[in-house]
Parts: C-alpha cells; structure tokens; sequence
C-alpha cells in the first residue's frame, strides 16, 4: 500500500502533540495549590502565568554559576601553583591579611588563565560567564574589570552565606531555606551515600518488593564542578547521582539493569549538555568514568565508616575500577577512586530539559523519583506545584525521595512514613532523607 506523506506527517504530529515529553502543569492541578496559597489566577492567565514564572527560575541559574565560579577561583588546582583557599588553610596562616593576600594572588592567576583556557571545561566556562557581562579578558582593564567582578561575587557569597546560617536556626523556614539563592548545579558523593541508605531502609521494610523498580526519575542531577564544600577540579566534570542511584537499586535486587529506565530533569542546559554528551560516547562504546575523591581523615573531621564503607563499594554493580585520576600536590591530602560505568548503563538516560515547579515528563509512570536539595530552593507554594508534578509522575506505590521535609496532598503521603537519618562524619554532620509513598486510589 502506497504512503501518503503528509498523512505521515499529520498522524506523528498528532501522536507527539497528544503526548509531548515535557509539559506545563495543567491548571487543574494547579488549582489546589493556588487556593491553598491565596493566589488568585484564572484558567485563562495560567499558561502565560507558568510560563513567564518559569522563565524567571530559569535566570536564576545565573547567580548558582556565579557560585560555582567562586568555588572555583577558592578550590581550584588547574589553573595555579598557590594553596587552596580552604578553612584547614585558612587556619593555618591565622592572619586574615594573610588570606586576602592569598585571596587575591589566586585571582591574578584566575583571571590570567581565564584568558587562555585552552581545552579547560571548567575555566571556559568562568570565561564565558565573565564575557557575558561585557569584559574583554585580552586587555589589562579588561581583566581588571574581571577581578572586580569576581571579588564582588566573592563578597555576595558571603553576605548570602552569612543570612542563610541565621536563617537555619528558624526550623519554621529550613525547608525553603534557599528560596532566593541562585540554582546551583554542584553534587558530591555524599548526598549519594543518603539515597543509598534511604534506598536500603525501603528495602529492609518490603515495601519495595525485589525487582519492583523499572523506571526512576531524578530531578537535578546536578554536575561535579567545584562544590561548596572545598571541592577538586583536578579531573573532568561529572555527574553521580544518575549512576549512583543505579549502583544502589541493582545492589539491593530492586531493580533488574535489562529493564531500568532512568529519566533526568533539568532546568540547566549545561547538566543536560552533559548528559548528551555522554550518551553520545556511550553510543559509541565509551563507558562513563567517574572519580571518587575522598579527603582523609584529620583530627577535627573523620568520616563516617559506613560512608567510607560506601565509597569503597561505589560502582560494582554498574561497571569496573580503573586508574584514578593523578591527586596534584595542592589538592592535599585525598585518595581517589575511579570507576568505569558501563556504556548500556549510560545509553538507558533519558535526558529532559524540564523545570520540575512547572513542568513534568511523561516519560512515566515511575517507581521511584529523587529529588535532593532542589525543593529547598523554592518557597512553599512553589514546592506545592512541584510536588503536584510529582505526583503525578509517580506510580501508586511508588515513592518520592528528597532531603527536607514536606507536605504533599493526597494520594501522596501528607508525612513521610520512611525517614532515614544519616551521618557523614564522626562530627554528627550528614542529613535524613523523607521518603513519601504516592498512595493506590480506594
């Protein structure tokens, strides 16, 4: 039989309009949130409403690069001979002139490397970030406006940082604590290590039978670039919590690697660039390296033994150990471990450029969806969207994972009926997870 092309055509067209990988909350289920916000828009004002509002938390991003920036410019190892600019450091000089003087050494290096970069992801993209303000990094003045920039972010940071550690006194606002903070996209292994445990204390409940996970979302995924937390540049950017929420599903048997489908949310064109990336090596065989710094313990910071524990174990279930990258004299005192993941592993992301507050995937329905430090990120109301679109996506009985507490609304649990508390350190830092089951209809 002959093919008509434009009924071809027609008929895709149809198929994709009805069911389109991301779309905008609909008003109906916005509706709830916004009567239990006080927030008067009609059906008629929501979509242009939702989509100037997404916008707004798009140029957000903005500032969490700016962020991420000055990490890099206090962390970074690539780009100067001079120590980091770390607290141990910091201590150790005890003059605060000292520091400044260190400070501001590190930033002549900085920007002298921002000018030429070479083939350095990470200092490309600072200089991109610093020319889209109009600098020009091949003059003097020009990197002396550069300097003033990045001080000037420095001194941002700072203040921010200042306010949100008297903001987390108020338990009242810590779970919005960053309601106003730029969206950063840095991880760390850490955070893994949580999920792990939340994932194992699902399993130890039976409420997740053996095999019952086949499709898993992640809202931010996020990107190793410098984190807040002294973090390394000394190897490529990556991403972990895709591969590490996989390594823990397939360990404890509730997930099968022929069947798992894992779907990532992001609102960062660079986290989603870099996903494609690696999709498109993996579709070429390349497995998917991921290093695994870990500072050694000192004195005043020991880890805890179950997350040196997971780290040791990190990856088995979904590639090899191979070489480490090298650990340059600056980083200090760290090991690292590598792993290659398993190009199969790579190739079965789906990758959605979605904002979770107003959009969601069909890409469902899904057992189990993460979301760790992103709702912090937002105020109540918004939270209360995003959690509509995550109910949404989720399967009856499946469950939805994040790391400050919230309240859905029916069929998801108003309170968490999991809740796993977790320690870094020896020190008492680490965090608890939530776990919400989205409930079967009666």
């Amino acid at each position: 039989m002959r093919t008509i092309p434009w009924l071809v055509s027609w008929l895709l067209g149809v198929v994709f309009a009805a069911n389109p990988a991301v779309v905008q909350i609909p008003y109906e289920d916005a509706k709830p949130v916004l009567d239990a916000n006080g927030k008067s828009i009609s059906a008629a004002d929501w979509p242009s409403w939702a989509a100037k509002r997404n916008a707004e938390i798009r140029a957000r991003l903005a500032q969490g690069d700016e962020d991420s920036v000055v990490n890099l410019w206090l962390y970074g190892t690539s780009f100067t001979k001079l120590p980091r600019v770390t607290g141990a450091e910091a201590t150790q000089l005890a003059n605060p002139e000292k520091v400044q003087d260190l400070l501001l050494a590190r930033l002549d290096d900085f920007v002298a490397a921002l000018a030429k970069p070479g083939a350095n992801e990470r200092l490309q993209f600072a200089r991109d970030l610093v020319t889209r303000k109009g600098i020009t990094l091949a003059t003097e003045t020009g990197r002396d406006k550069a300097k003033e920039y990045l001080v000037q972010i420095r001194e941002r940071v700072i203040a921010e940082n200042e306010r949100y550690r008297r903001a987390a006194a108020s338990p009242s606002d810590y779970s919005t604590l960053f309601r106003d903070r730029g969206l950063s996209s840095d991880t760390r292994l850490p955070a893994n290590f949580a999920i792990d445990k939340a994932i194992e204390a699902l399993a130890a409940s039976g409420r997740v039978p053996i095999g019952a996970i086949t499709r898993v979302a992640i809202v931010g995924p996020g990107l190793d670039f410098t984190d807040k937390a002294e973090g390394y540049d000394f190897y490529p950017q990556q991403t972990i919590q895709p591969f590490a929420i996989v390594d823990s599903v397939i360990r404890l048997k509730l997930a099968s690697l022929a069947d798992l489908q894992i779907t990532t949310l992001d609102l960062s064109p660079r986290v989603n660039r870099h996903l494609d990336g690696a999709k498109r090596r993996a579709a070429a065989g390349s497995a998917y390296v991921i290093q695994l710094p870990l500072a050694k313990d000192e004195p005043k910071h020991e880890w805890h033994p179950d997350l040196v524990a997971y780290w040791q174990r990190f990856g088995a279930a979904i590639g090899k150990v191979v070489p480490a990258a090298p650990v340059p004299a600056l980083a200090g005192d760290v090991r690292v471990r590598a792993v290659a993941v398993r190009p199969s592993i790579v190739s079965a992301i789906t990758t959605r450029d979605a904002n979770i507050i107003l959009e969601r995937t069909n890409d469902g329905p899904f057992d189990l969806i993460v979301a760790t430090n992103i709702l912090v990120y937002y105020d109540t109301f918004e939270q209360g969207l995003a959690l509509a679109n995550i109910s949404k996506m989720l399967k009856p009985g499946g469950f939805f994972l994040t790391n400050y507490a919230v309240t859905p609304s029916a069929p998801m649990e108003t309170t968490a009926s999991v809740k796993t508390a977790v320690f870094f350190d020896r020190q008492g830092n680490g965090d608890t997870i939530f776990a919400y089951e989205r409930r079967y209809a009666r």
